[in-house]
């Protein structure tokens, strides 16, 4: 069974159609169009072939706040093809524009956001029109009055640095598109309150230089930003301002020398903080002296090895962890001008000094670089010990001096010492070579008399020889020469020829340095004074005969000062009965004018050498007949 409809459209502006049927096709406004064929449940196939039934469209329009209007409509029946146009007349104009244009399929729904001009409360008219892709399937909904104006805050800036450049604090942002921008309002924090810049910056700008602060070192500036639209709307932050980075450099203290540097933490830095980059310039080298990516730290001290006269520069950046802002602060410089510290501390010789003391000469540098000089002696070599100290009050000690050890003994041993310096800061800074003493020893035997010695350490350019000197009785007063060594030898043995044995010879060796000190030339050290008088002997019989071949008891002595003699002899019970100081004719034998009874008799004899030495012999003798 075959059925033919008829509809009814109803437009938005409650206008009424007749449909017309004629034979296959439908006629609307006395136009054909091809009709559909539906199936009805339990009946014939109905053909609709050319049959155009336009929606009747329902249109809902609210005002979210003061500047937006949200759109939504229905469409009944749910058209099949064609395009939905959004349209709105401004005070009643009369002028319909098209704001979008929606597929039939599409949501339909639409928010139009109210901008400049409209800055004061207007009304707003919309309605929404289809059209078919078939002539004739077209509709228009309802009008839906709204009362809209712009008092919407624009919405806030994103990414922003604050940086220094050339000093002066540098602001830069993200431009806000697609919302009336008219321009942006910078603010700067006075301490109490902020303080605008005018006038303000253009929508098209995305930094501003801030030449008013001539010196943005002096302390952290804050800044932000105010978007402005065409309607005097102005956002309001709701981020936390950003600062620039104040970098403090104190003065490198002369003795610490050590830049120490800090600075305030930078805050929300677009993409996350990555870290802090410090940067030193030195005679215009810049370097990165550090990558700190730990956020939390914000000091570094920097242990360069400054030098006086030099102004060095520093600067930290801030980065972000995604690489997309940097922030730098302002470039600190100080001129460091700190104590010049010692570079060499040399022994320049080491030296006996009137047979009785140590000499230690030395030579510092650079000059007025060394407040106090320590003196440390050794016998060893291996553990020193601090014995004497230089320094002068209020100033540095002598480029060049000595020191005296008169607590040595050189005439027993060699000793080692060593010098340490304590500069302006009161630092160890610098240890000495380690100089020795030469000490001389000499002996004696029926032929010769014999001399050594130990090399002397150290010279910067090594022993080339040393010179071997003697005196008899005191003279010559300076010495004569003996000879001269090579650098290895240690010993010298002296003949004695032409010299009366029972004088007193004395000894002393002279180290020479090699040529080319620049320190000291021609350095020597003396060794200690060494003397030999031949030692006294005396020898005794143990028995003789007063009737004999041999009728005298008498010393057999050498070296013994026959002036300075003296023989006591005692009885066997204790009873002195004999003395004389007659070393050559010592005791005839007899008692009183008698041969002395044979048996032991005791005897105690002094006697002095030719050097002045004193000597106490005990013995007895046994008297044969």
């Amino acid at each position: 069974m075959l059925f033919v409809f008829s509809f009814v459209s109803i437009y938005a502006d409650s206008a009424v159609f007749d449909h017309n049927v004629r034979g296959n096709d439908i006629s609307i406004n006395g136009s054909t169009t091809p009709y559909q064929t539906i199936e009805l449940p339990g009946a014939d196939i109905v053909s609709a072939s050319g049959f155009a039934v336009p929606p009747v469209i329902t249109l809902t329009g609210i005002a979210s706040g003061s500047r937006f209007a949200q759109l939504s409509w229905t469409a009944t029946p749910p058209p099949l093809d064609g395009i939905f146009y959004v349209e709105r007349d401004v005070a009643s104009s009369g002028a319909w524009a098209i704001l979008k244009q929606l597929p039939y399929n599409a949501v339909l729904q639409y928010n139009d956001t109210i901008s400049s001009p409209y800055c004061t409360s207007t009304d707003f008219s919309y309605r929404i029109r289809f059209e078919g892709s078939v002539p004739g399937d077209a509709a228009t909904s309802n009008i839906s009055d709204l009362l809209l104006w712009d008092q919407t805050n624009p919405v806030n800036v994103k990414d922003i640095i604050v940086s220094i450049s050339n000093s002066h604090p540098l602001v830069s942002w993200q431009q806000v598109t697609g919302d009336s921008i008219s321009g942006y309002e910078i603010n700067r924090f006075n301490g109490f309150s902020w303080q605008p810049i005018l006038p303000a910056m253009s929508s098209d700008s995305s930094s501003y230089l801030d030449i008013a602060v001539l010196d943005g070192c002096d302390k952290s500036y804050t800044y932000e930003i105010i978007v402005i639209d065409q309607c005097n709307n102005r956002s309001v932050p709701g981020y936390t301002p950003k600062h620039t980075i104040k970098l403090d450099l104190p003065p490198i203290d002369e003795c610490e020398r050590l830049a120490k540097l800090s600075w305030n933490a930078y805050t929300l830095m677009p993409g996350g903080l990555g870290g802090y980059r410090v940067y030193r310039e030195d005679n215009g080298v810049i370097v990165e002296i550090a990558n700190l990516t730990d956020t939390l730290l914000t000091s570094y001290n920097d242990d360069y090895t400054f030098e006086n006269g030099h102004n060095y520069i520093y600067y930290v950046q801030a980065y972000s962890a995604s690489g997309s802002g940097i922030s730098t602060s302002c470039r600190e410089g100080s001129a460091f001008t700190g104590a010049s510290i010692p570079i060499l501390i040399y022994s320049t010789n080491v030296s006996v000094e009137n047979n009785s003391y140590i000499r230690i000469s030395y030579f510092s540098s650079p000059i007025k670089t060394v407040k106090t000089l320590i003196l440390e002696r050794s016998d060893d070599g291996i553990t020193f010990q601090a014995i004497d100290s230089l320094s002068v009050p209020g100033d540095f000690v002598p480029q060049e001096s000595f020191f005296e050890d008169k607590t040595a003994d050189p005439n027993s041993q060699s000793y080692f010492y060593r010098l340490k310096t304590i500069d302006y800061c009161g630092t160890n800074i610098l240890i000495s070579n380690i100089s020795r003493s030469v000490y001389l020893q000499c002996t004696s035997s029926s032929t010769q008399n014999t001399i050594d010695w130990n090399t002397y350490q150290s010279w910067l350019k090594g022993v080339e020889g040393y010179k071997i000197y003697r005196t008899v009785d005191g003279q010559p007063t300076a010495g004569e020469l003996l000879g001269s060594v090579t650098p290895v030898t240690q010993s010298y043995p002296d003949p004695l020829t032409g010299i009366d044995p029972t004088r007193q010879v004395c000894y002393w060796v002279v180290a020479a340095e090699n040529p080319g000190n620049p320190y000291l030339a021609n350095a020597t050290s003396l060794s200690n004074t060494c003397c030999i008088v031949k030692g006294a002997t005396l020898f005794m019989p143990n028995a003789f005969r007063p009737t004999g071949i041999n009728n005298r008891f008498r010393p057999v002595a050498t070296f013994v000062d026959p002036q300075k003699f003296k023989m006591t002899l005692f009885s066997r019970w204790g009873q002195q009965f004999f003395e004389t100081t007659d070393m050559v004719n010592g005791w005839d034998g007899t008692i009183n004018g008698n041969i002395a009874p044979h048996g032991l008799y005791v005897y105690i004899i002094t006697y002095t050498s030719y050097g002045g030495q004193v000597y106490t012999q005990r013995g007895t003798v046994y008297v044969v007949k």
